[in-house]
């Protein structure tokens, strides 16, 4: 076995200390099997630990104790690039920008003898590592490995950024003009595609105006079959009084101007079904002739 001692900081263990430990290299042509090590540092008893197996040319880290001479602080920044490029795919607007987060180690040797220390960082789906970061000494399926060297009472930063792909997507049936505004302001798309949205966002209008007619046109017709419904219990109630013949009288001279409201409602109604439609197919041929794919500068 080749052996060296470091200093192993995983945050996830402990925030303000590495463990101590060695990293071990198997050089021999045998398999090492897993199971429990005791450490003797000199003459005296250093700790327990447990190893898995080592086959040959593979290494292993192992830690057995704390480290009270190594401090070690995290801070974490999260921040997003400009959008990079911007697609319309299916209906649907897509904006992909990078999001980025930076770690930034600080690490300190409190001791008169010099330190190495391997920095474990967590390898994440979709993550990776910007080109500015240190080079991992290692990686794992787990983790990334820096090995960073402490001189006496040194202190040192060491930051890791990595940044993901991710988009905010708009569905243009949704479209809204403050999402306009919003692409125009920056810069997301050109003068041609600002017109087709433009149009968009006017059919949009009128479907919205269409609707509304509808629901009033609705709203009067249950107002005008309340009334006739009260009108008919009315006459129905009446005696055969002159009084009550003028009402009854009055009665269905109100229905009969009530139905012929009624037959041009329901005229009306059907004009604004068939104008609602011919705007929807007007709408979705327009969404589905929007086509973008634009890069724009990082």
């Amino acid at each position: 076995m080749d052996g060296e001692r470091v200093s192993i900081y995983n945050e996830a263990t402990r925030r303000d200390r590495p463990m101590g430990g060695m990293l071990l290299k198997n050089t021999s042509s045998l398999t090492l099997e897993d199971g429990s090590m005791t450490i003797i540092d000199g003459d005296a008893y250093a700790g327990e630990a447990l190893m898995e197996r080592i086959k040959p040319g593979e290494q292993r880290l192992i830690s057995f104790a704390l480290d009270l001479g190594t401090l070690v602080t995290a801070r974490l920044k999260e921040d997003r690039t400009p959008t990079f490029q911007v697609r319309v795919i299916n209906g649907v607007f897509q904006a992909h920008y990078h999001q980025t987060t930076k770690k930034v180690y600080t690490l300190t040797n409190q001791t008169d003898k010099p330190r190495v220390v391997v920095i474990e960082h967590p390898v994440r789906a979709y993550w990776k590592l910007t080109d500015d970061t240190q080079k991992p000494d290692g990686t794992t399926a787990r983790f990334y490995r820096f090995r960073v060297s402490l001189k006496p009472h040194e202190s040192i930063e060491l930051p890791v950024t990595e940044r993901r792909e991710v988009m905010d997507s708009y569905a243009l049936t949704n479209f809204t003009r403050p999402q306009l505004e919003l692409f125009v302001a920056r810069n997301y798309i050109d003068s041609q595609t600002q017109v087709v949205l433009e149009k968009i966002l006017g059919i949009k209008g009128r479907i919205a105006t269409t609707q509304s007619q509808l629901l009033a046109i609705q709203n009067e017709s249950s107002e005008i079959t309340q009334d006739q419904q009260r009108l008919r219990e009315n006459i129905k109630a009446l005696t055969s009084t002159v009084e009550a013949k003028q009402l009854i009288s009055r009665y269905v001279n109100k229905a009969d101007t009530q139905e012929s409201r009624l037959e041009q409602l329901e005229k009306d109604r059907r004009s604004l079904v068939d104008e609602q439609s011919r705007l929807q197919v007007e709408l979705d041929s327009a969404i589905r002739g929007l086509a973008l794919d634009r890069k724009l500068t990082e």
